[in-house]
């Protein structure tokens, strides 16, 4: 199977670290943020995986150079130009399309979810996108019917609401997609993966994957990279 790790923002967030390297390339107890995402594909037997680059890309590219992950790795550079994770999937087309689904994920998230079970109920289902969601305070929910079925989103400090209002649940930067998804996306180069699941979800199904029970941190956040230091410190 393939996936994609979306490595090209700039990681605006965790400055000052990143005032000097990718967001990728900071280490949690010497292991880099690519790394751990790599190998959490790998435990899902992923093999090949395209990575974006923008910010500080040539840091990244000499990583990869000079570090065996155990992967096929390839390189999708958007250096002159961020494009949005939607844009990012639609210009690693050529690495990702084919017969089998996709993982795409954020090189800054750092769970225990288990890719396999939600590789189990993307093939259980008709969907053409399987979100990873849990409940958690957020800004940002998306909606879902009694089915897990994606139907709306809404802003919860401005009451801007997308489609429908349902069960809220934050999205958690992994998702499993259908090559068919390709088929959806709109003309124009830098668009969103949330806006194109709101757009299919009128004609297709974008499933929920909720992982509330497991563990899940976005270390985008000087905070929450010194939790995770500590956290995984053993």
């Amino acid at each position: 199977m393939k996936a994609m790790i979306l490595a090209a923002g700039k990681g605006t967030r965790l400055r000052p670290v990143t005032d000097i390297m990718p967001k990728a390339l900071v280490e949690i107890n010497g292991v880099t943020l690519l790394e751990r995402a790599v190998q959490k594909l790998q435990h899902a037997d992923i093999d090949e995986i395209v990575i974006n680059v923008h910010h500080f890309a040539d840091q990244i590219e000499h990583f990869l150079s000079r570090h065996d992950l155990g992967v096929r790795i390839h390189v999708s550079d958007e250096r002159e130009g961020l494009l949005d994770t939607g844009g990012a999937v639609k210009k690693a087309r050529s690495y990702l399309e084919g017969e089998d689904p996709f993982f795409v994920c954020n090189v800054d998230v750092i769970s225990n979810i288990n890719l396999l079970d939600m590789l189990y109920l993307f093939q259980m289902s008709p969907a053409m996108a399987v979100l990873a969601v849990r409940k958690r305070e957020s800004t940002r929910q998306l909606c879902f019917d009694e089915y897990q079925h994606l139907v709306g989103w809404k802003n919860r400090e401005t009451g801007e609401l997308k489609g429908k209002d349902g069960l809220h649940y934050a999205f958690s930067g992994i998702q499993l997609l259908h090559p068919g998804v390709f088929e959806y996306m709109p003309p124009q180069e830098r668009f969103s993966l949330i806006d194109l699941y709101l757009d299919m979800a009128r004609q297709q199904i974008i499933l929920a994957y909720d992982h509330t029970d497991g563990e899940w941190m976005d270390v985008g956040t000087p905070e929450r990279l010194k939790k995770a230091i500590a956290l995984f410190k053993s």
